[in-house]
């Protein structure tokens, strides 16, 4: 069963969000949409290597207890 704390920011991590309302209360739209765009892709970077490297993983590394 997955802990459902898993997927919630850290302290470090909810200091950084801080940070980048903070900066983008700041910014003008066109900065705030380019920096969209970017952290956009780097998400879409982010799935392609997970992607990768679930697939050069195989399967019987991982086990499971239950």
């Amino acid at each position: 069963m997955v802990d459902p704390n898993t997927y919630e920011l850290t302290i470090e991590q909810q200091f950084q969000m801080r940070l980048m309302e903070e900066s983008a209360n700041v910014m003008s739209r066109e900065q705030a949409l380019d920096l969209l765009v970017q952290a956009s892709q780097l998400l879409m970077v982010k799935d392609n290597v997970i992607r990768n490297l679930l697939q050069r993983t195989p399967l019987k590394s991982f086990s499971f207890e239950g």
